[in-house]
């Protein structure tokens, strides 16, 4: 649950940035985001793989602390912005549009220089674009620009190379005859031909200054413009303007569609709708000729006016099924794979009379040279809209952006939305299946494909092949536009950019093909998560072996300082065997520190099992001139039983044998093993009494599996409670054989066999009534250096409680104290007798005499 909200938070926090970064003014107290409402009337213009989007309307709702939301509030752009949208963002329904959105100031952030303009046009190329015409907030207090001014964006060069190019917007100034004071005019924009064209639109009765409707109507855009202005950017930083009058019959009007399409030399220019007197150049919304403009602008839908770029000429071809007289539409075009027909799409848009009215939500489609509209695509209800700006990012697809819904009411209304959504600023539509999509991926598309509706019209399939290539009504209206339409168009002059690496999640596929046109080109889709494994297993490989580079360096520098730090138990044992006392009685020193190097624990962050405290003791050889032997074990597996009061932690001797736990000595003959493993006692003598050292020839010793003892309850009983070992009838042991305590490894033992510690050991044991046990005689054994070690199985007569294992009394004495300290054993802990013995010979001179005869060793 704490992670969610943080991961809740870090989204929210990155939502509100991005919509605050989108909103440029008019934030108020206790805002904590903004939402985009509508825009519409900017101008807009795509240079490669990006849109520009200038301007306009653009109303923000704001989204308060408290979760209420606000009316839609205006963005004026104060700090003279450009915004940008690159195809390689996807979006969704749920998208916050402000978020895939980037922007750039223009003239250098002051307002003045770029103020912000409403209508007008980008008109452009692939490297370039010139801000036109649109319309002014009159301000007396900032100075306008002039007349002749316009301001230019230079993304990137062509033609020849340029000394210290540079991108970035530049101040302008246009060719004679030409002026940036119109409003309300179609654009388009041919890159193949360098050449784009502002078709129409209004103008002030002065040809002065245009301004928004307000009090002074001398500064409205009241008036046609008959006018086709041209720019022509052939030679970069040589751009060429030109104003031509249009002839008689081709009729200005506000807000047509121009569409481009390459048809013959250089192309023409197909003009779709528009409206006469519209109500928006007026202060009072209201239009000034509405009969008049409702009788025109169904002829910009049913007449089309052509322009033949080539042949600097006018043509009209009427079209048959054509839409009503719409205004503030978008268009885009499709072309069939085979050129055999040429689609324009047209979505959205009003009468231009009245806002109140229903807005267009249908998709239209005129097929040329047909000259045939269609219908494919029904609008819902209220989701209409006008003023936006389409393009084409794939062959197959096309983006509508921003627009504004009517406004039945005082308050605008914000772009409708489905499922709770944001507003819809961007929509994608499908121009193949003619349906909208709900998302926008730059991995999924496809080539164009005809419409199934369109060719089951004209002939044809998906590819093209259409064979309705001239008007099927009334034929062309003029001969010399069908020539124009023979002439084929040079393809080789168009360039595609596509596609566009994902800057999102995508889905990584591609749509099939719905006709014969095949697919799409690009790079595969599976080369962007190769990369990504390949790149991120790089990255794993350098952080491991940077690891282990650092570990090694750490490695190699405690080896250094390791001389000086031998393992504990190995020394101790060590010294034992190789017979170099130290020259002082024994010292008891216990460590509780944690052993913190084991291994390759250390990288793994994981401390060792510390043992229990253990006296570590400097032995003094017992028999320092006898040759080293190996000690086999042959007595059987013994449970080992301390106090039943305390917590015991066994282990069996053949384990302990197996692991010794000493660390090797270079200079030692013998192998001894490393231990893998640490067993640990509880309550007993010495946890490191049964390592073994074995030479190369002496077999592995072998055990029997020990009988259960009568006397020995199994584990984790502890009814029987035995206070002393001496209570217990033993039988009296065999005088040919000697206990030793060779193999007892702590100090007090060492102390107990040299004499030197608490009381003096003899070979004779006293009885319970106080006299002294003689050795019984018993035959000879052979003569061997090696010890027995033997195991008298318990019987009825000495069955006695599971002894500690430690080693023994030397002198066999039945009720003699254990030799080890009772402090260390604790009080109370019951006595133990002794499992190992030794054949008189290994003792040497003296071992068969009486105990009381027995030399003392030291």
């Amino acid at each position: 649950m704490y992670h969610f909200r943080i991961a809740w938070l870090a989204f929210a926090a990155g939502w509100f940035t991005s919509s605050a970064h989108g909103q440029q003014g008019g934030w108020i107290q206790d805002q904590a985001n903004a939402t985009m409402c509508y825009w519409s009337r900017f101008r807009a213009a795509t240079l490669k793989d990006t849109v520009y989007i200038d301007g306009g309307y653009l109303y923000w709702v704001r989204g308060m602390i408290d979760g209420a939301t606000q009316q839609p509030v205006p963005d004026t752009n104060p700090l003279g912005l450009i915004y940008k949208y690159n195809f390689s963002q996807p979006f969704n329904a749920s998208t916050n549009y402000s978020s895939i959105l980037t922007n750039e100031a223009k003239g250098a952030g002051v307002v003045n220089t770029a103020p912000n303009y409403y209508d007008g046009a980008l008109l452009a190329n692939d490297d370039e674009f010139f801000l036109y015409g649109g319309l002014l907030d009159h301000s007396d207090a900032d100075p306008e620009p002039n007349g002749n001014a316009v301001l230019e964006y230079i993304a990137s060069q062509y033609g020849e190379a340029q000394t210290n190019f540079r991108p970035g917007f530049f101040n302008k100034e246009l060719s004679e005859n030409v002026t940036r004071y119109v409003a309300y005019g179609g654009a388009a924009n041919a890159p193949s031909e360098n050449k784009a064209w502002y078709f129409g639109g209004y103008r002030s009765d002065s040809w002065g200054p245009l301004y928004q409707s307000g009090s002074n109507a001398s500064y409205d855009a009241s008036n046609v413009s008959d006018t086709l202005i041209t720019l022509d950017m052939s030679s970069q930083q040589e751009e060429f303007w030109r104003n031509a009058s249009l002839p008689t019959g081709t009729r200005s009007r506000a807000n047509p569609s121009v569409v481009w399409v390459p048809v013959g030399e250089q192309g023409i220019l197909v003009v779709v709708g528009g409206v006469t007197y519209p109500n928006y150049t007026q202060s009072s919304q209201l239009s000034p000729n509405p009969a008049q403009s409702k009788k025109d602008g169904p002829s910009f839908m049913g007449n089309i006016d052509i322009y033949d770029i080539a042949g600097n000429k006018w043509y009209q071809q009427p079209a048959d099924g054509a839409p009503p007289g719409l205004t503030m539409g978008c268009a885009v075009l499709g072309t069939a794979a085979d050129y055999s027909s040429f689609n324009i799409y047209y979505y959205g848009g009003y009468d231009g009379l009245d806002l109140n009215s229903e807005f267009n939500d249908d998709v239209w489609i005129l097929s040329l040279p047909s000259f045939m509209w269609m219908k494919v695509t029904s609008g819902k209800p209220g989701h209409g809209r006008a003023g936006q700006y389409c393009v084409t990012p794939y062959p197959d697809q096309m983006i509508s952006i921003g627009g504004f819904r009517n406004s039945p009411g005082d308050q605008p209304n914000c772009l409708s939305s489905d499922n709770n959504n944001p507003p819809g600023i961007f929509q994608v539509y499908n121009l193949t299946s003619v349906r909208w999509q709900d998302s926008y991926d730059p991995n999924s598309w496809n080539n164009y494909g005809v419409p199934e509706m369109i060719h089951q019209m004209i002939g044809g399939d998906f590819g093209g092949g259409a064979t309705m290539t001239t008007p099927s009504a009334s034929g062309w209206a003029q001969t010399e536009l069908a020539d124009v339409f023979a002439t084929p168009y040079a393809t080789t002059k168009l360039t595609t950019y596509y596609p566009y690496a994902s800057s999102g999640p995508g889905n990584a596929t591609r749509g099939e093909s719905q006709g014969g046109g095949g697919g799409g080109g690009g790079t595969p889709s599976y080369l962007a998560p190769v990369l990504g494994v390949v790149l991120g297993l790089a990255f794993v490989t350098a952080v491991i072996v940077a690891i282990i580079l650092i570990r090694k360096k750490k490695l190699l520098r405690r080896k250094k300082d390791g001389s000086q730090h031998f393992d504990e138990n190995g020394n101790r044992v060590m010294s034992w065997i190789k017979g170099q006392p130290d020259g002082k009685a024994p010292t008891v020193t216990t460590s509780d520190e944690t052993q913190t190097q084991l291994g390759d624990l250390e990288s793994r962050g994981v401390t060792p099992i510390r043992s229990p405290g253990h006296p570590h003791t400097n032995y003094i050889p017992e028999m320092e001139h006898a040759p080293l032997v190996e000690l086999p074990d042959t007595s059987p597996q013994l449970e080992l039983m301390g106090s039943m009061h305390a917590p015991t932690s066994l282990t069996t001797i053949s384990e302990s044998n197996r692991n010794p736990p000493f660390a090797p000595h270079p200079e030692t003959p013998h192998a001894v093993s490393t231990p893998t493993g640490q067993s640990f006692f509880v309550n007993t003598a010495s946890h490191d009494h049964a390592s073994t050292t074995g030479s190369s020839h002496s077999p592995p010793p072998q055990f029997a599996s020990p009988a259960q003892r009568p006397d020995s309850p199994p584990l984790g009983n502890n009814d029987a409670q035995f206070h002393s070992i001496a209570s217990a009838t033993d039988p009296i042991p065999n005088r040919n054989a000697v206990v030793s305590g060779v193999s007892g490894l702590s100090d007090r033992d060492a102390g107990h066999l040299r004499q030197i510690s608490d009381a003096t050991v003899s070979s004779a044991r006293t009885g319970e009534s106080g006299h002294t046990i003689q050795p019984d005689n018993a035959p000879q054994q052979p003569s061997s250096l090696s010890h027995q070690v033997v195991f008298e199985p318990p019987t009825s007569e000495n069955s006695s409680p599971p002894l500690p294992v430690s080693p023994p009394s030397v002198d066999g004495t039945h009720e003699g104290l254990d030799y080890m300290s009772l402090s260390h054993r604790g009080a109370g802990s019951p006595l133990r007798r002794s499992v190992f013995r030794e054949d008189e010979e290994d003792l040497g001179a003296g071992a068969g005499a009486d105990a009381g005869d027995a030399p003392e060793r030291r």
